[in-house]
């Protein structure tokens, strides 16, 4: 069989997706550190951040799963998310800016102890983690659905193709997290640390916008019917989100 073009196309995309991984955990450990610059270092300001992250991933992903099929360069459409998170990133300390402003403003200056001021401060941890997280980790979410688009041709590919791309992400998550802790915020510090992932993403949109130039348009697709996850399979999805629920109860 003579490789089609996503199949050449396909070693290049891991390794954007390796890097996209990389530079998100790199967001994600100096977000973390930043907010705690608002919100201290408690529990509750830990959680409340991290599902703000996830909150994001879930809603992006989301909303591109059920759009992909309309996309008829999904590459493209990848790198231009990749350009966004970079801009979107660097956006993210004006909007801690602004959340320390308005914690000051509601909760009487910094010499307030974070995490005790019950339920007021927990919903503020929340609303401004969503505010400020909500764009750029949507638009993270929504990477894969998109390349999984270009990279997925015929119905035997599905769990190839596509957990290649994940375990590319992933194992970019490992390698962003272990190089923001122990070499990018040790010797750059925060803000550079952020320049540096954002970097990376800028990166992943020059190769994605390079590699779209060469690809054909990818093949229309019927929109995935909701008929069958109604019906015999739609337990999966609730033991999916059981476990989504457990796993980061332990990572808490």
């Amino acid at each position: 069989m003579v490789p089609t073009r996503s199949d050449r196309s396909l070693p290049l995309l891991v390794l954007c997706f390796f890097l996209s991984g990389a530079a998100a955990l790199v967001y994600q450990t100096a977000w973390t550190r930043e907010f705690a610059f608002v919100f201290g270092t408690s529990d509750l300001a830990v959680a409340t951040v991290l599902a703000a992250y996830m909150g994001g991933l879930a809603a992006g992903a989301g909303i591109a799963g059920r759009l992909a099929h309309r996309v008829a360069r999904p590459v493209l459409a990848y790198g231009l998310l990749e350009l966004g998170i970079a801009i979107a990133a660097l956006c993210v300390p004006l909007g801690v800016a602004v959340a320390r402003w308005l914690y000051v403003a509601l909760f009487g200056g910094v010499d307030f102890v974070a995490g005790s001021g019950g339920l007021a401060t927990a919903l503020f941890y929340l609303v401004a983690s969503f505010a400020i997280l909500l764009i750029p980790t949507a638009m993270m979410g929504a990477t894969l659905p998109l390349l999984a688009r270009h990279a997925v041709r015929e119905e035997s590919q599905i769990g190839s193709r596509i957990g290649l791309l994940y375990a590319a992400n992933s194992a970019g998550a490992v390698a962003g997290t272990l190089a923001g802790a122990f070499l990018l915020l040790p010797n750059l510090g925060l803000r550079s640390t952020i320049v540096a992932a954002a970097g990376v993403n800028f990166l992943v949109f020059l190769a994605a916008w390079a590699l779209a130039r060469r690809s054909p348009p990818a093949p229309a697709a019927a929109p995935a019917t909701a008929a069958e996850p109604a019906g015999r399979s739609s337990w999966i999805l609730v033991l999916i989100l059981v476990s989504g629920f457990v796993s980061f109860t332990y990572e808490v």
